[in-house]
Protein backbone atom coordinates (compact mmCIF):
# COMPACT_ATOMS: atom_id res chain seq x y z
CA UNK A 1 0.00 0.00 0.00
CA UNK A 2 0.50 3.31 -0.40
CA UNK A 3 0.18 6.04 1.82
CA UNK A 4 -0.88 9.51 0.78
CA UNK A 5 1.06 12.88 1.57
CA UNK A 6 0.40 16.04 0.04
CA UNK A 7 4.02 18.25 -1.03
CA UNK A 8 5.03 20.65 1.69
CA UNK A 9 4.81 17.82 4.63
CA UNK A 10 7.10 15.55 3.97
CA UNK A 11 8.10 14.17 7.60
CA UNK A 12 11.14 15.23 9.33
CA UNK A 13 13.40 14.76 11.94
CA UNK A 14 13.37 11.40 11.52
CA UNK A 15 16.54 9.49 11.72
CA UNK A 16 18.21 7.22 9.27
CA UNK A 17 17.71 7.22 5.52
CA UNK A 18 14.93 9.30 3.81
CA UNK A 19 11.55 7.44 3.67
CA UNK A 20 10.98 6.10 0.01
CA UNK A 21 8.52 8.07 -2.00
CA UNK A 22 6.63 8.25 -5.13
CA UNK A 23 5.59 11.43 -6.92
CA UNK A 24 2.41 11.14 -9.84
CA UNK A 25 3.45 14.24 -12.00
CA UNK A 26 2.84 14.73 -15.49
CA UNK A 27 6.28 13.73 -17.82
CA UNK A 28 7.16 17.91 -18.53
CA UNK A 29 10.23 19.70 -17.25
CA UNK A 30 8.78 21.55 -14.64
CA UNK A 31 7.98 18.50 -13.00
CA UNK A 32 11.92 18.41 -12.31
CA UNK A 33 12.07 20.87 -9.67
CA UNK A 34 9.55 19.02 -7.73
CA UNK A 35 10.93 15.52 -7.13
CA UNK A 36 14.44 17.06 -7.33
CA UNK A 37 15.02 19.51 -5.39
CA UNK A 38 14.44 17.90 -1.94
CA UNK A 39 16.73 15.31 -3.36
CA UNK A 40 19.49 17.79 -4.18
CA UNK A 41 19.71 19.84 -0.90
CA UNK A 42 20.43 16.43 0.96
CA UNK A 43 23.65 16.14 -1.16
CA UNK A 44 26.87 17.04 1.25
CA UNK A 45 29.45 17.80 -0.70
CA UNK A 46 32.25 17.63 2.10
CA UNK A 47 31.43 13.69 2.11
CA UNK A 48 32.41 13.24 -1.59
CA UNK A 49 31.28 10.48 -3.77
CA UNK A 50 28.27 10.00 -5.96
CA UNK A 51 25.43 10.46 -3.52
CA UNK A 52 22.06 10.46 -6.11
CA UNK A 53 21.47 8.31 -8.83
CA UNK A 54 18.70 9.47 -11.48
CA UNK A 55 18.10 6.70 -13.45
CA UNK A 56 15.86 7.74 -16.78
CA UNK A 57 14.46 6.07 -19.69
CA UNK A 58 16.98 7.29 -22.09
CA UNK A 59 20.05 10.12 -22.37
CA UNK A 60 17.49 12.15 -23.48
CA UNK A 61 15.48 12.71 -20.55
CA UNK A 62 19.24 12.62 -18.79
CA UNK A 63 20.21 15.41 -20.33
CA UNK A 64 16.99 17.32 -19.83
CA UNK A 65 17.41 16.94 -16.31
CA UNK A 66 20.86 18.10 -16.46
CA UNK A 67 20.17 21.29 -18.08
CA UNK A 68 17.06 22.26 -15.79
CA UNK A 69 18.91 21.73 -12.41
CA UNK A 70 21.52 23.87 -14.15
CA UNK A 71 19.39 26.11 -15.22
CA UNK A 72 17.26 26.37 -12.04
CA UNK A 73 20.68 26.19 -9.03
CA UNK A 74 23.13 28.23 -11.60
CA UNK A 75 26.97 27.06 -11.87
CA UNK A 76 27.50 26.99 -7.90
CA UNK A 77 24.51 24.94 -7.72
CA UNK A 78 25.00 20.49 -7.18
CA UNK A 79 24.84 19.84 -10.79
CA UNK A 80 23.80 16.56 -12.15
CA UNK A 81 25.76 14.52 -15.31
CA UNK A 82 24.03 12.99 -17.95
CA UNK A 83 25.55 10.28 -18.60
CA UNK A 84 25.23 9.50 -22.46
CA UNK A 85 27.79 6.74 -22.98
CA UNK A 86 29.41 5.25 -19.98
CA UNK A 87 32.95 5.94 -21.76
CA UNK A 88 32.52 9.56 -21.94
CA UNK A 89 31.16 9.83 -18.26
CA UNK A 90 34.16 7.29 -17.20
CA UNK A 91 36.83 9.97 -18.56
CA UNK A 92 34.44 12.47 -15.52
CA UNK A 93 34.20 10.65 -13.10
CA UNK A 94 38.40 9.68 -13.23
CA UNK A 95 38.87 13.33 -13.47
CA UNK A 96 36.74 14.82 -10.43
CA UNK A 97 34.33 13.93 -8.18
CA UNK A 98 30.84 13.74 -9.34
CA UNK A 99 28.11 14.25 -6.49
CA UNK A 100 25.08 13.51 -8.88
CA UNK A 101 24.48 11.56 -12.24
CA UNK A 102 21.59 10.95 -14.41
CA UNK A 103 21.30 8.12 -17.13
CA UNK A 104 19.45 4.71 -18.54
CA UNK A 105 19.90 1.72 -15.99
CA UNK A 106 22.35 0.23 -18.71
CA UNK A 107 24.99 2.91 -19.00
CA UNK A 108 24.68 3.49 -15.29
CA UNK A 109 25.68 -0.07 -14.64
CA UNK A 110 28.64 -0.18 -16.70
CA UNK A 111 29.85 2.64 -14.57
CA UNK A 112 29.10 0.06 -11.24
CA UNK A 113 31.04 -2.55 -12.74
CA UNK A 114 33.78 -0.90 -13.75
CA UNK A 115 33.69 0.41 -10.21
CA UNK A 116 33.61 3.99 -11.02
CA UNK A 117 30.23 3.91 -9.48
CA UNK A 118 30.34 3.59 -5.74
CA UNK A 119 27.39 1.72 -4.69
CA UNK A 120 28.61 2.78 -0.75
CA UNK A 121 28.16 6.49 -1.31
CA UNK A 122 24.75 6.56 -3.25
CA UNK A 123 22.17 7.67 -0.60
CA UNK A 124 19.42 8.24 -3.14
CA UNK A 125 17.96 6.36 -6.19
CA UNK A 126 15.43 8.25 -8.31
CA UNK A 127 13.55 6.55 -11.23
CA UNK A 128 12.51 9.27 -12.97
CA UNK A 129 9.11 8.31 -14.57
CA UNK A 130 9.71 4.72 -14.25
CA UNK A 131 6.25 3.68 -15.95
CA UNK A 132 8.53 4.49 -19.11
CA UNK A 133 11.47 2.41 -19.02
CA UNK A 134 8.86 -0.27 -17.87
CA UNK A 135 7.40 0.27 -21.01
CA UNK A 136 10.36 0.31 -23.04
CA UNK A 137 10.94 -3.36 -22.97
CA UNK A 138 12.34 -6.22 -21.54
CA UNK A 139 16.12 -5.56 -22.09
CA UNK A 140 15.46 -2.00 -20.14
CA UNK A 141 13.57 -3.76 -17.07
CA UNK A 142 16.22 -6.42 -16.88
CA UNK A 143 18.98 -3.64 -16.72
CA UNK A 144 16.92 -2.08 -14.03
CA UNK A 145 15.98 -4.60 -11.83
CA UNK A 146 19.87 -5.28 -11.81
CA UNK A 147 21.02 -1.43 -10.98
CA UNK A 148 18.19 -1.67 -7.91
CA UNK A 149 19.63 -4.93 -6.81
CA UNK A 150 23.48 -3.38 -6.93
CA UNK A 151 22.10 -0.24 -5.35
CA UNK A 152 20.42 -1.93 -2.42
CA UNK A 153 20.55 0.34 0.82
CA UNK A 154 20.15 3.61 -1.14
CA UNK A 155 16.23 5.33 -0.35
CA UNK A 156 14.01 5.68 -3.28
CA UNK A 157 12.21 8.05 -5.01
CA UNK A 158 9.75 6.98 -7.92
CA UNK A 159 8.26 9.46 -10.09
CA UNK A 160 5.44 8.08 -12.25
CA UNK A 161 2.82 9.77 -14.62
CA UNK A 162 -0.24 7.62 -12.68
CA UNK A 163 -0.30 4.18 -10.73
CA UNK A 164 -1.06 1.48 -11.71
CA UNK A 165 -1.08 -2.28 -10.66
CA UNK A 166 2.37 -2.49 -12.75
CA UNK A 167 3.74 0.39 -10.55
CA UNK A 168 2.38 -0.92 -7.27
CA UNK A 169 4.58 -4.67 -7.70
CA UNK A 170 8.00 -2.36 -8.60
CA UNK A 171 7.15 -0.08 -5.22
CA UNK A 172 6.35 -3.72 -3.93
CA UNK A 173 9.07 -4.99 -4.69
CA UNK A 174 11.87 -1.96 -4.30
CA UNK A 175 10.82 0.64 -2.39
CA UNK A 176 8.09 -1.14 0.42
CA UNK A 177 6.26 1.11 2.65
CA UNK A 178 6.69 4.28 0.18
CA UNK A 179 4.87 7.36 0.93
CA UNK A 180 2.68 8.34 -1.89
CA UNK A 181 3.69 12.25 -2.71
CA UNK A 182 0.47 13.89 -4.67
CA UNK A 183 1.01 17.80 -6.06
CA UNK A 184 -1.05 20.12 -3.94
CA UNK A 185 -4.79 21.21 -5.32
CA UNK A 186 -4.37 24.15 -7.25
CA UNK A 187 -7.41 26.63 -6.57
CA UNK A 188 -9.76 26.49 -9.20
CA UNK A 189 -11.04 29.15 -11.58
CA UNK A 190 -14.61 28.86 -12.49
CA UNK A 191 -14.20 29.40 -16.37
CA UNK A 192 -16.02 32.77 -17.87
CA UNK A 193 -19.68 32.92 -18.63
CA UNK A 194 -20.70 31.88 -22.19
CA UNK A 195 -16.68 30.96 -23.06
CA UNK A 196 -15.28 27.84 -24.42
CA UNK A 197 -11.76 27.09 -24.66
CA UNK A 198 -10.43 26.94 -27.81
CA UNK A 199 -8.28 23.89 -29.28
CA UNK A 200 -4.78 23.80 -28.07
CA UNK A 201 -2.19 24.13 -30.29
CA UNK A 202 1.51 22.91 -29.56
CA UNK A 203 4.92 23.58 -31.57
CA UNK A 204 7.16 20.55 -30.32
CA UNK A 205 10.89 22.43 -29.66
CA UNK A 206 13.50 21.63 -27.19
CA UNK A 207 13.78 23.43 -23.87
CA UNK A 208 17.08 25.57 -25.63
CA UNK A 209 15.13 26.25 -28.82
CA UNK A 210 12.04 27.84 -26.69
CA UNK A 211 12.75 31.81 -27.40
CA UNK A 212 13.75 31.03 -31.18
CA UNK A 213 10.03 29.20 -31.14
CA UNK A 214 8.39 32.24 -29.27
CA UNK A 215 10.37 34.78 -31.74
CA UNK A 216 8.87 32.88 -34.75
CA UNK A 217 5.56 32.34 -33.28
CA UNK A 218 5.26 35.90 -32.70
CA UNK A 219 6.06 36.75 -36.27
CA UNK A 220 3.63 34.20 -37.59
CA UNK A 221 0.69 35.12 -35.49
CA UNK A 222 1.06 38.50 -34.96
CA UNK A 223 -1.46 38.95 -32.34
CA UNK A 224 -2.97 42.10 -31.39
CA UNK A 225 -2.36 41.05 -27.68
CA UNK A 226 -0.51 38.25 -26.11
CA UNK A 227 0.26 36.61 -22.71
CA UNK A 228 3.22 34.67 -22.10
CA UNK A 229 3.07 32.24 -19.48
CA UNK A 230 6.17 30.85 -17.52
CA UNK A 231 6.27 28.83 -14.12
CA UNK A 232 9.21 29.79 -12.93
CA UNK A 233 12.23 32.72 -12.74
CA UNK A 234 14.64 31.66 -15.21
CA UNK A 235 11.81 31.03 -18.02
CA UNK A 236 10.04 33.80 -17.22
CA UNK A 237 13.46 36.05 -17.44
CA UNK A 238 14.03 34.21 -20.79
CA UNK A 239 10.68 34.69 -22.37
CA UNK A 240 11.15 38.48 -21.46
CA UNK A 241 14.46 39.02 -23.02
CA UNK A 242 12.96 37.45 -26.03
CA UNK A 243 10.44 40.00 -26.29
CA UNK A 244 13.60 42.78 -25.59
CA UNK A 245 15.05 41.51 -28.93
CA UNK A 246 12.01 41.85 -30.50
CA UNK A 247 11.40 45.63 -28.96
CA UNK A 248 8.72 44.70 -26.76
CA UNK A 249 8.96 47.06 -23.45
CA UNK A 250 9.04 45.62 -20.19
CA UNK A 251 5.73 47.26 -19.43
CA UNK A 252 4.38 47.01 -22.83
CA UNK A 253 0.53 46.11 -21.56
CA UNK A 254 -0.39 44.44 -25.05
CA UNK A 255 2.81 41.49 -25.40
CA UNK A 256 3.59 40.93 -21.75
CA UNK A 257 5.46 37.72 -19.89
CA UNK A 258 3.28 36.64 -16.51
CA UNK A 259 3.73 33.75 -14.04
CA UNK A 260 0.14 33.88 -12.55
CA UNK A 261 -1.61 37.05 -13.33
CA UNK A 262 -4.43 36.82 -17.07
CA UNK A 263 -5.86 39.80 -15.29
CA UNK A 264 -7.67 41.63 -18.72
CA UNK A 265 -8.19 39.94 -22.27
CA UNK A 266 -5.60 38.79 -24.74
CA UNK A 267 -5.85 37.55 -27.73
CA UNK A 268 -3.34 34.64 -27.49
CA UNK A 269 -2.09 33.08 -24.54
CA UNK A 270 1.46 31.16 -24.99
CA UNK A 271 2.44 28.86 -22.61
CA UNK A 272 6.68 29.10 -23.05
CA UNK A 273 6.24 26.04 -20.04
CA UNK A 274 3.51 23.55 -20.44
CA UNK A 275 1.12 23.49 -18.02
CA UNK A 276 1.27 20.79 -15.20
CA UNK A 277 -2.45 20.68 -14.05
CA UNK A 278 -5.92 21.51 -15.44
CA UNK A 279 -6.19 24.67 -12.99
CA UNK A 280 -3.49 26.27 -15.21
CA UNK A 281 -5.45 26.19 -18.13
CA UNK A 282 -8.48 27.50 -16.38
CA UNK A 283 -6.90 30.33 -15.08
CA UNK A 284 -5.59 31.40 -18.57
CA UNK A 285 -9.25 31.17 -19.90
CA UNK A 286 -9.71 34.10 -17.43
CA UNK A 287 -8.04 35.86 -20.70
CA UNK A 288 -11.10 34.35 -23.32
CA UNK A 289 -7.98 34.01 -25.83
CA UNK A 290 -8.74 33.46 -29.48
CA UNK A 291 -5.52 31.06 -29.73
CA UNK A 292 -3.88 28.86 -27.32
CA UNK A 293 -0.76 27.81 -27.88
CA UNK A 294 1.89 25.61 -25.95
CA UNK A 295 6.08 25.13 -26.55
CA UNK A 296 6.73 21.51 -25.51
CA UNK A 297 9.12 18.70 -25.34
CA UNK A 298 8.25 15.76 -27.36
CA UNK A 299 7.47 13.24 -24.65
CA UNK A 300 5.64 16.21 -22.93
CA UNK A 301 2.54 15.62 -25.68
CA UNK A 302 1.04 12.34 -24.38
CA UNK A 303 0.52 14.51 -21.14
CA UNK A 304 -0.91 17.71 -22.67
CA UNK A 305 -3.39 15.66 -24.80
CA UNK A 306 -4.47 14.05 -21.06
CA UNK A 307 -4.65 17.31 -19.70
CA UNK A 308 -7.13 18.91 -22.60
CA UNK A 309 -9.12 15.92 -22.75
CA UNK A 310 -7.98 15.16 -26.20
CA UNK A 311 -8.71 19.04 -27.59
CA UNK A 312 -5.06 18.94 -29.07
CA UNK A 313 -3.53 19.91 -32.29
CA UNK A 314 -0.06 20.80 -33.76
CA UNK A 315 -0.16 24.29 -35.28
CA UNK A 316 2.28 24.37 -38.12
CA UNK A 317 4.60 27.57 -38.75
CA UNK A 318 4.54 29.95 -41.30
CA UNK A 319 8.38 28.92 -42.81
CA UNK A 320 8.25 25.00 -43.29
CA UNK A 321 4.30 25.19 -44.14
CA UNK A 322 5.09 27.61 -47.05
CA UNK A 323 8.16 25.12 -47.90
CA UNK A 324 5.86 22.51 -48.09
CA UNK A 325 3.38 23.90 -49.90
CA UNK A 326 5.94 25.03 -52.62
CA UNK A 327 7.21 21.40 -52.57
CA UNK A 328 3.99 20.15 -53.40
CA UNK A 329 3.09 23.38 -56.32
CA UNK A 330 6.24 22.06 -57.97
CA UNK A 331 4.85 18.84 -58.01
CA UNK A 332 1.65 19.61 -59.57
CA UNK A 333 2.87 22.01 -62.31
CA UNK A 334 5.45 19.29 -63.24
CA UNK A 335 2.56 16.86 -63.74
CA UNK A 336 0.69 19.86 -66.05
CA UNK A 337 3.81 19.98 -67.96
CA UNK A 338 3.59 16.13 -68.34
CA UNK A 339 -0.09 16.71 -69.98
CA UNK A 340 0.54 19.23 -71.74
CA UNK A 341 2.97 17.19 -73.54
CA UNK A 342 0.90 14.43 -74.61
CA UNK A 343 0.06 11.24 -72.14
CA UNK A 344 1.97 8.63 -73.75
CA UNK A 345 -0.39 5.55 -74.78
CA UNK A 346 1.44 2.81 -73.25
CA UNK A 347 0.91 4.25 -69.70
CA UNK A 348 -2.95 4.31 -70.34
CA UNK A 349 -3.01 0.74 -71.49
CA UNK A 350 -0.82 -0.08 -68.19
CA UNK A 351 -3.15 1.12 -66.06
CA UNK A 352 -6.55 0.92 -67.81
CA UNK A 353 -7.10 -2.65 -66.15
CA UNK A 354 -6.81 -0.73 -62.81
CA UNK A 355 -9.64 1.54 -63.03
CA UNK A 356 -12.03 -1.50 -63.25
CA UNK A 357 -10.77 -1.58 -58.98
CA UNK A 358 -9.58 1.42 -58.14
CA UNK A 359 -10.35 5.26 -58.48
CA UNK A 360 -8.61 7.18 -61.03
CA UNK A 361 -7.26 9.61 -58.18
CA UNK A 362 -6.44 7.14 -55.79
CA UNK A 363 -4.32 5.48 -58.54
CA UNK A 364 -2.54 8.70 -59.59
CA UNK A 365 -1.63 8.81 -55.66
CA UNK A 366 -0.51 5.39 -56.10
CA UNK A 367 1.87 6.77 -59.36
CA UNK A 368 2.74 9.90 -57.15
CA UNK A 369 4.08 7.55 -54.33
CA UNK A 370 6.06 5.39 -56.56
CA UNK A 371 7.46 8.41 -57.90
CA UNK A 372 8.90 9.95 -54.77
CA UNK A 373 10.16 7.07 -53.40
CA UNK A 374 12.26 6.46 -57.20
CA UNK A 375 13.73 10.04 -56.69
CA UNK A 376 14.44 9.37 -53.24
CA UNK A 377 16.48 6.21 -53.99
CA UNK A 378 18.40 8.31 -56.84
CA UNK A 379 19.27 11.07 -54.54
CA UNK A 380 20.26 8.51 -51.77
CA UNK A 381 22.21 6.55 -54.45
CA UNK A 382 24.13 9.52 -55.71
CA UNK A 383 25.17 11.24 -52.35
CA UNK A 384 26.34 7.64 -51.19
CA UNK A 385 28.57 7.10 -54.62
CA UNK A 386 29.82 10.71 -54.43
CA UNK A 387 33.31 10.84 -53.34
CA UNK A 388 33.36 12.27 -49.92
CA UNK A 389 37.30 13.39 -49.88
CA UNK A 390 36.92 15.69 -52.67
CA UNK A 391 36.65 19.63 -51.90
CA UNK A 392 33.72 21.40 -53.16
CA UNK A 393 34.60 24.47 -54.95
CA UNK A 394 33.90 27.52 -53.26
CA UNK A 395 31.90 30.56 -54.48
CA UNK A 396 35.48 32.48 -54.86
CA UNK A 397 36.45 29.99 -56.49
CA UNK A 398 33.78 29.16 -59.28
CA UNK A 399 32.58 32.58 -60.77
CA UNK A 400 28.99 31.11 -62.08
CA UNK A 401 27.91 30.42 -58.13
CA UNK A 402 25.70 32.34 -56.45
CA UNK A 403 25.74 32.85 -53.13
CA UNK A 404 25.18 30.30 -50.58
CA UNK A 405 26.11 26.88 -52.20
CA UNK A 406 23.90 27.48 -55.56
CA UNK A 407 25.44 27.24 -58.76
CA UNK A 408 23.19 29.78 -61.26
CA UNK A 409 22.18 28.16 -64.61
CA UNK A 410 21.56 30.21 -68.34
CA UNK A 411 18.20 29.23 -69.72
CA UNK A 412 17.30 30.31 -73.14
CA UNK A 413 13.52 30.81 -73.04
CA UNK A 414 11.89 34.02 -71.49
CA UNK A 415 8.78 36.06 -70.94
CA UNK A 416 8.25 36.47 -74.94
CA UNK A 417 8.06 32.47 -74.94
CA UNK A 418 4.82 32.09 -72.25
CA UNK A 419 6.96 30.97 -70.03
CA UNK A 420 6.11 31.43 -66.05
CA UNK A 421 8.13 31.00 -63.75
CA UNK A 422 5.61 27.69 -62.26
CA UNK A 423 6.54 26.69 -65.78
CA UNK A 424 10.21 26.27 -64.89
CA UNK A 425 9.84 25.25 -61.46
CA UNK A 426 7.78 22.03 -63.08
CA UNK A 427 10.37 20.72 -65.85
CA UNK A 428 13.45 21.68 -63.10
CA UNK A 429 10.92 19.61 -60.70
CA UNK A 430 10.25 16.98 -63.08
CA UNK A 431 12.99 16.37 -65.81
CA UNK A 432 15.84 17.47 -63.42
CA UNK A 433 14.49 15.21 -60.56
CA UNK A 434 15.40 17.22 -57.53
CA UNK A 435 12.55 18.62 -55.19
CA UNK A 436 11.08 21.97 -55.03
CA UNK A 437 12.66 22.88 -51.80
CA UNK A 438 16.35 22.63 -53.94
CA UNK A 439 15.79 25.54 -56.41
CA UNK A 440 16.78 28.77 -55.49
CA UNK A 441 16.45 32.28 -57.06
CA UNK A 442 14.57 32.64 -60.62
CA UNK A 443 14.95 35.46 -62.62
CA UNK A 444 12.97 35.21 -65.71
CA UNK A 445 13.73 37.81 -68.54
CA UNK A 446 12.30 38.74 -71.40
CA UNK A 447 14.68 36.30 -73.87
CA UNK A 448 16.35 34.09 -70.71
CA UNK A 449 15.83 33.15 -67.16
CA UNK A 450 18.35 32.59 -65.29
CA UNK A 451 17.77 29.98 -62.50
CA UNK A 452 19.78 28.70 -59.06
CA UNK A 453 20.14 25.06 -58.51
CA UNK A 454 22.33 23.48 -55.53
CA UNK A 455 25.49 22.53 -56.46
CA UNK A 456 25.40 19.35 -56.46
CA UNK A 457 22.63 19.20 -58.58
CA UNK A 458 23.89 21.65 -61.48
CA UNK A 459 25.11 19.00 -63.36
CA UNK A 460 22.18 16.31 -63.53
CA UNK A 461 19.98 19.93 -64.09
CA UNK A 462 21.84 20.50 -67.36
CA UNK A 463 21.85 16.85 -68.86
CA UNK A 464 18.37 16.46 -67.87
CA UNK A 465 17.05 19.76 -68.91
CA UNK A 466 18.90 20.39 -71.87
CA UNK A 467 16.49 19.77 -74.99
CA UNK A 468 13.26 19.89 -72.69
CA UNK A 469 10.15 20.99 -74.25
CA UNK A 470 8.93 24.24 -72.44
CA UNK A 471 5.47 25.75 -73.85
CA UNK A 472 6.55 24.00 -77.56
CA UNK A 473 10.22 25.40 -77.60
CA UNK A 474 13.06 22.84 -76.96
CA UNK A 475 15.17 24.80 -74.38
CA UNK A 476 18.85 25.10 -74.24
CA UNK A 477 20.64 25.00 -70.55
CA UNK A 478 23.99 25.53 -69.66
CA UNK A 479 25.84 27.22 -66.84
CA UNK A 480 26.07 31.05 -66.90
CA UNK A 481 29.83 30.90 -66.61
CA UNK A 482 30.05 28.58 -69.93
CA UNK A 483 27.60 31.60 -71.69
CA UNK A 484 29.96 34.29 -70.57
CA UNK A 485 33.27 32.50 -72.05
CA UNK A 486 31.06 31.83 -75.37
CA UNK A 487 29.95 35.21 -75.71
CA UNK A 488 33.61 36.45 -74.62
CA UNK A 489 34.69 33.97 -77.46
CA UNK A 490 32.51 35.30 -79.99
CA UNK A 491 33.45 38.54 -79.70
CA UNK A 492 36.89 39.11 -79.50
CA UNK A 493 39.71 38.10 -82.63
CA UNK A 494 41.19 34.91 -82.58
CA UNK A 495 44.20 34.20 -81.57
CA UNK A 496 45.65 31.60 -84.05
CA UNK A 497 45.03 33.91 -86.63
CA UNK A 498 45.88 37.94 -87.45
CA UNK A 499 42.99 40.07 -87.36
CA UNK A 500 42.15 41.41 -90.72
CA UNK A 501 41.36 44.40 -90.45
CA UNK A 502 44.85 45.55 -89.12
CA UNK A 503 47.70 46.19 -91.74
CA UNK A 504 50.69 43.32 -92.30
CA UNK A 505 53.47 44.40 -90.96
CA UNK A 506 55.95 43.78 -93.95
CA UNK A 507 58.96 45.19 -92.21
CA UNK A 508 61.01 48.03 -93.96
CA UNK A 509 61.31 48.22 -97.52
CA UNK A 510 65.41 48.27 -99.31
CA UNK A 511 65.18 48.59 -102.63
CA UNK A 512 68.84 47.70 -103.11
CA UNK A 513 68.36 44.25 -101.18
CA UNK A 514 68.90 41.21 -103.77
CA UNK A 515 65.78 39.90 -104.91
CA UNK A 516 64.27 37.16 -103.35
CA UNK A 517 64.79 33.74 -104.94
CA UNK A 518 68.08 31.69 -105.90
CA UNK A 519 71.30 33.24 -106.47
CA UNK A 520 71.49 33.86 -110.22
CA UNK A 521 68.48 33.11 -111.21
CA UNK A 522 66.89 36.24 -113.72
CA UNK A 523 64.33 37.86 -112.21
CA UNK A 524 61.21 37.78 -113.12
CA UNK A 525 60.18 40.17 -115.97
CA UNK A 526 63.76 41.28 -116.33
CA UNK A 527 67.22 40.66 -117.00
CA UNK A 528 69.27 38.18 -114.99
CA UNK A 529 71.58 39.87 -112.71
CA UNK A 530 74.50 40.23 -114.22
CA UNK A 531 76.87 40.24 -110.84
CA UNK A 532 75.94 36.54 -110.14
CA UNK A 533 78.24 33.84 -110.45
CA UNK A 534 77.87 33.18 -114.14
CA UNK A 535 80.91 35.56 -115.35
CA UNK A 536 82.32 38.77 -115.59
CA UNK A 537 80.31 41.22 -117.35
CA UNK A 538 79.64 41.42 -120.81
CA UNK A 539 81.23 44.40 -121.31
CA UNK A 540 84.42 42.91 -120.03
CA UNK A 541 84.82 40.24 -122.16
CA UNK A 542 83.96 42.47 -125.59
CA UNK A 543 87.06 44.41 -124.09
CA UNK A 544 88.97 41.08 -124.03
Amino acid sequence: MLESEEVGERPSGQAGRPQNLVYTLPHTTESIAEFLTPVLTRVDPAAGGTQVVVVTRDAETALTISETVLRLTGPAGIEVVPVTTASRAARIFNTRPVLAVAGNAAELGGLVRASLLKVDSVKTVVLAWADDTLEDGPESVAALEALLSELGDASRVIVVRKVTPVIENLVERYARRARQVSPPESEVTPMPDNYELPIVRHITVSPSARPAALRRLLDDLNPPSAVIVARDAPAAESAQQTLRTLGYHDDDPNVRVTRNDFSGPAHAVIFFQPPVTPAELQRAAQAKPVQVVVLARPGEIAWLRELTGGRLAPLNLAGPERRAHDREAAVRQELRAVLDRGVPPREIIALEPLLEEFDASELAAAALYLLERERAQRRAAAENAAPAAKPRPTDADRPGAAAGGMTRLFMTIGTRDGVKVGDLMGVIAGEGGIPGDRVGKIDLRESHALVEVADADAPGVIARVNGAMIRGRRVVVRGERDKEERDRSASSPRGDRPDRGAPRDRGPRDRGAPPRGRPGAPRRGGPPDRTSRGGPPRRDRDRS
